[in-house]
């Protein structure tokens, strides 16, 4: 019996031996399963293979209080297991250590380390209370260091961290030129993509009335509304000569949110455009698939503010998901945008790569442009489909200036090396801060900058949505159909079961009186 006792301990402790090495051999692991149909809580490869390239030892230090109501606390747990996630793929590189600050020391810490406390809503004993809190975190790497002072969400988490990882191992920033003077939106009116994009890139105004710096590593042209002076044109040439990376986000008609009524507009870019392998078409794409607008309507003697569908604000869904700069997003607002026309291409052996287009029901309106929403839309406005907003074009371009030009220089048939790429979008004022409500307008822009400046790697974290996916248009006859058969299939079912219900007792009756029949026979 003693032996028997000595042999279960002994089994006991040998048990809990095992237990306690696998637990010290798997503490450094991180696994999880992500049920999530596109991966969401899954790191992306760029994001792994930064985590693995890093040199040093990465010190992120984290002030968020723990005593945060929902869903802020949820945010906390969820933040550590993408920092175990960022641990356990470095290699050993990344530390990170969670404070919770509450005394005054350690909230002048968090203070000074430039992580602000902010102001947060909580429901105390049935009461709205606001309550001061931290929750940002510091970067440490090679005496430099980077902050994200509030997490208010995870959805761009991942990118949020990414790109500060990829700032401390590579701080130098490349220059991004956005062209000013012809008319183009200022910096104050597309100011939050300005400070995203500051982020990653210095930003330099550039006049094309004098020469284009050759240090800038992308140019990016956003809705110009005044034609080019030639000698604009010979430094914008000779800038694609040299670098050969743009982006040119414009329609040809002068439309605004706050116009009854739009104007071609004359740039004198399709000389240009043309050598480059596309042109941007005179007129106005509208589509089914569109934003509302508030407008002010009188009915009865009274004044009432009502939503309108604009089709000339189409909302483009249908993307190209197999190319990098829309592959994750769903759909983007270009608000008065024009046709992409990519047919120069072909003759200049320039590769093309459509990416975005107008939906199955759509169409183009020229010459004269009322952008009325109230005004009457007919079927026959919408009969066209697939028109093209938005390409890539890649490959080698000629000078578009020829030899008689008297800004030519005198080799006028320079060439790039085939390593070009351009971006064309019919629209520019989609990056205004007025249309950034949808913040997939926003990606769509740092993508194109990124794509621009061979930043392939970030564009995959960035278009990460954890939004659902927006519903798929349906026909109206659909729709009916759908709508009538919920109002009409519950009192059908209930008047169904009724009758079984009353055939079935009348069945039973019956079956009754002929047993009752029987018995009284016998």
């Amino acid at each position: 019996m003693n032996k028997s006792r000595r042999d279960v301990l002994l089994q006991a402790i040998l048990y809990l031996a095992v237990i306690v090495l696998v637990n010290i051999v798997v503490s450094g692991w991180f696994f999880q399963i992500d049920l999530t149909r596109d991966k969401l809580n899954t790191l992306s490869p760029a994001t792994e293979n930064l985590l693995r390239s890093l040199k040093d030892q990465l010190i992120v230090r984290v002030y968020f209080n723990s005593d945060l109501p929902s869903p802020y606390n949820n945010n906390r747990v969820a933040l550590t297991n993408m920092l175990q996630q960022f641990r356990s793929l470095s290699n050993g590189k990344l530390e990170y250590d969670i404070y919770n600050p509450t005394t005054e020391k350690q909230i002048q810490q968090a203070i000074s380390q430039g992580v602000p406390q902010v102001q947060v809503q909580v429901i105390n004993n049935d009461k709205l209370e606001v309550k001061r809190a931290f929750m940002g975190l510091v970067m440490e790497y090679e005496a430099r260091k980077q902050t994200l002072p509030v997490i208010e969400n995870l959805s761009n988490f991942e990118y949020e961290m990414a790109s500060r990882i990829d700032r401390l191992i590579y701080p130098e920033k490349k220059a991004i030129g956005i062209t000013q003077g012809n008319g183009e939106p200022a910096f104050q009116d597309i100011h939050k993509a300005q400070v995203a994009l500051s982020h990653r890139y210095d930003l330099v105004p550039v006049s094309l009335s004098t020469p284009v710096p050759d240090s800038l590593a992308a140019l990016v042209m956003i809705q110009p509304t005044s034609p080019l002076a030639d000698s604009q044109l010979y430094n914008l040439d000779q800038y694609m000569m040299d670098r050969g990376r743009a982006a040119f986000l414009t329609s040809m008609v002068n439309a605004s949110m706050r116009s009854e009524y739009a104007t071609d507009l004359s740039l004198n870019l399709s000389r240009l455009f043309k050598s480059y392998g596309f042109q941007i078409k005179k007129d106005l794409v509208r589509d089914a698939m569109c934003a509302s607008v508030s407008v002010v309507q009188n009915e009865g003697g009274m004044t009432i503010q009502t939503e309108l569908p604009n089709p000339y604000i189409p909302i483009v869904g249908n993307l190209n998901k197999s190319f990098v700069l829309t592959q994750d997003l769903h759909q983007v607002i270009l608000p008065f945008a024009s046709e992409v026309d990519t047919t120069p291409a072909e003759s200049l052996h320039l590769k093309v790569t459509p990416f975005a287009f107008s939906s199955q029901r759509s169409g183009v309106q020229t010459g004269f442009y009322n952008l009325d929403p109230a005004v009457q839309f007919t079927p026959a406005m919408f009969e066209e489909h697939g028109l093209l907003l938005g390409a890539a074009i890649s490959g080698k371009i000629y000078s578009a200036i020829p030899d008689t030009d008297k800004y030519a220089r005198e080799d006028p048939a320079r060439k790039t090396e085939g390593d070009e790429r351009i971006i064309v979008i019919g629209n520019g004022n989609f990056i205004r801060d007025e249309f950034l409500s949808n913040p997939e307008n926003l990606s769509i822009f740092l993508n194109t900058v990124d794509y621009l400046t061979d930043n392939m790697g970030l564009i995959s974290i960035r278009s990460k949505s954890f939004l659902p996916p927006p519903l798929k248009p349906v026909s109206e006859g659909t729709r009916s159909l759908v709508k009538d058969s919920i109002i009409g299939f519950p009192p059908i079912l209930i008047l169904a079961l009724g009758l079984v219900y009353w055939r079935r007792t009348v069945n039973r009756r019956k079956v009754y009186r002929t047993l009752l029949s029987n018995e009284g026979k016998s």
